[in-house]
């Protein structure tokens, strides 16, 4: 009796710590012109912000950039050279990220040392910033459906009617929050 009631305590604080963290994070198309001066270079590029920590930016941008280069972890930024074979251009086009922790969050900058790529530039780190938001509500999504399927085994085990009716209410829940989880990433998807 006192493991079932541990387990339902401890399942609905971490329900309520994830609501807490779920609830902060809000995604916005805000990019800004910016320039920044790296290797030697004044680079044109666009800003954004990120309510998620600095490692994680860095890491979603690690694993989005290896789709299309590979990026070089130059400490402080990363490096992308993507072969002028695969840009239609005569040279290889170089794209500069850096992530710096601000308040509540990162900034992130991408910028290119070719201005032809502007427009590509800005469009990148739309989609970077994107993908990295709908990752993480697919990651909150995938962790209430496997706890819903916890609860439903307890649920299929429970002899008493009232804790059934409580572990129903509980999996009700983590429906309501799901398909909330959903169409957060069908406003982001449908967002410019």
């Amino acid at each position: 009796m006192r493991v079932i009631l541990y387990k339902h305590t401890i399942g609905c604080l971490l329900l309520f710590s994830l609501n807490l963290v779920f609830a902060q994070k809000t995604y916005n198309t805000e990019i800004k012109s910016a320039r920044l001066n790296l290797e030697g270079k004044s680079l044109s590029g666009y800003s954004t912000q990120f309510d998620f920590d600095r490692e994680d930016v860095r890491k979603g941008w690690w694993e989005y950039a290896r789709e299309f280069g590979s990026p070089l972890n130059m400490k402080t930024y990363y490096k992308i050279t993507i072969p002028s074979e695969t840009t239609d251009g005569n040279v290889d086009l170089e794209i500069f990220t850096q992530t710096t922790e601000i308040k509540g969050g990162s900034s992130f900058f991408l910028g290119v040392a070719n201005k032809k790529y502007d427009e590509q530039a800005k469009s990148m780190i739309l989609d970077f910033k994107k993908n990295i938001y709908i990752d993480y509500y697919i990651e909150l999504i995938t962790f209430r459906i496997d706890k819903s399927d916890d609860l439903g085994k307890q649920y299929r085990d429970e002899e008493l009617e009232r804790k059934r009716a409580e572990i129903l209410k509980q999996i009700n829940q983590l429906e309501e929050e799901v398909e909330w989880l959903k169409n957060k990433i069908k406003t982001i998807e449908k967002s410019n």
